[in-house]
């Protein structure tokens, strides 16, 4: 019975490793995608582990996090604000970039 359970815990921290990796592997499309416009970003991993992009335009700055599960991924912001999902980062760099030009949050 205990390698039952020592089985299952093996497989519940590969599943966190492998959506900490697709996380991370998001907030980078969004990265780019952001570079790509001309707003200034950085992707940092803190102690916790969860992957965040601080975004830093004319005096502002917001920080954005990859949050979901089982496939459905979204951008939101530390304030708790939905972005968009994860399918479409142009249009969440879009929106960054306006809300950072308005200083909105």
């Amino acid at each position: 019975m205990a390698s039952d359970t020592g089985g299952t815990m093996t497989t519940q921290a590969t599943t966190t490793q492998a959506e900490l990796a697709e996380r991370r592997a998001r907030l980078l499309r969004l990265h780019y995608e952001l570079r790509h416009i001309g707003v200034s970003a950085r992707a940092r991993k803190p102690r916790n582990g969860r992957w965040r992009l601080r975004i830093r335009h004319n005096g502002w700055s917001e920080t954005v996090l990859c949050a979901g599960a089982e496939g459905t991924y979204a951008y939101v912001t530390a304030h708790g604000r939905l972005l968009g999902t994860a399918d479409e980062p142009r249009y969440v760099a879009r929106m960054l970039l306006w809300m950072m030009e308005r200083r909105t949050r």
